[in-house]
């Protein structure tokens, strides 16, 4: 016979021993979550991929973009292809001859100037050269009498405003100059050295910048000629003493009124057989004269 109160008890005991209950839950079945990705309670559209489609398709759009897939740098190649080479840049401005092209106005006084002058010459179409883009004349004439019964033996291209300065030189200073040698000789023409040529200047060592003959502003007399006397060649003639030298000295001195260049014998080696006369620019008419 069990006492009073036992099976109460023993119910109490195991009531309170006995586990709790798990909740039910449905199988198959879970709350909904919200997210971007796709509507609650609605269908994912079909041209948007899931969570997991997006996932496994992120690595491959990192990769097209040039990152890693944590988003760091990505290495460079160990064989990049070679830069291509840079196109040489094309120099600033026009080409120096073009510079120097008369206008119209100035072109046609200095024309004026030699037919009264008597100069023989012929208009030439423009020269320039095809390895030096500087180097030409744009308004050139070809010389073959300076004055009449001056020749410069054969022909000469140069600017007219080269041919003008020679022209005034050889009228007013060494026609004249020559009929004080003895037999008072005529002047018949020069002997030509360097006329119109695309090279650099010489006997200034280093890097030559390019000559004055590039542009047609320079020409070189070798010697002078006469009708009924012997050519006087240029040529060194310190303390000889005589009318030759006195002759030599007095047109090289005067033709520096007329060219803003004039070297020869005793400016350097290179001018020690002929007169170099240009007729280049300077600022404030400045002029070299050795």
């Amino acid at each position: 016979m069990l006492p009073m109160g036992g099976a109460w008890a023993q119910s109490e005991t195991a009531e309170a021993t006995r586990p709790p209950e798990k909740p039910a839950v449905t199988e198959g079945k879970r709350p909904p979550v919200a997210d971007d990705s796709e509507p609650l309670g609605g269908e994912r559209p079909a041209d948007r991929p899931s969570l997991q489609e997006q996932d496994d398709t992120a690595p491959a759009q990192a990769a097209s973009d040039g990152l890693p897939d944590d988003g760091g740098p990505v290495a460079a190649p160990s064989n990049p292809d070679p830069a291509e080479p840079e196109e040489p840049e094309e120099p600033a401005g026009p080409p120096v001859h073009q510079t120097l092209r008369e206008s119209d106005f100035d072109y046609s006084a200095c024309l004026l100037a030699l037919h009264d002058l008597g100069t023989v010459y012929e208009e030439l179409p423009a020269i320039t050269d095809t390895d030096q883009r500087d180097c030409g004349i744009s308004r050139p004439l070809r010389v073959t009498h300076i004055l009449p019964g001056v020749t410069l033996a054969g022909g000469a291209n140069m600017r007219c405003d080269t041919a003008r300065a020679l022209g005034f030189w050889l009228r007013d200073f060494v026609r004249p100059a020559a009929g004080r040698m003895p037999g008072a000789p005529s002047l018949s023409g020069l002997q030509m050295g360097t006329t119109y040529d695309c090279r650099g200047r010489i006997g200034t060592g280093g890097e030559a910048k390019l000559s004055e003959h590039a542009y047609g502003n320079a020409i070189d007399i070798a010697s002078f000629t006469f009708r009924d006397a012997e050519p006087i060649p240029v040529a060194p003639r310190e303390d000889s003493g005589d009318l030759i030298e006195s002759f030599q000295r007095a047109v090289r001195g005067a033709a520096c009124l007329y060219f803003s260049t004039v070297l020869g014998p005793g400016s350097n080696a290179a001018h020690d057989d002929h007169l170099h006369l240009d007729v280049a620019a300077r600022n404030g008419g400045w002029r070299l004269c050795q």
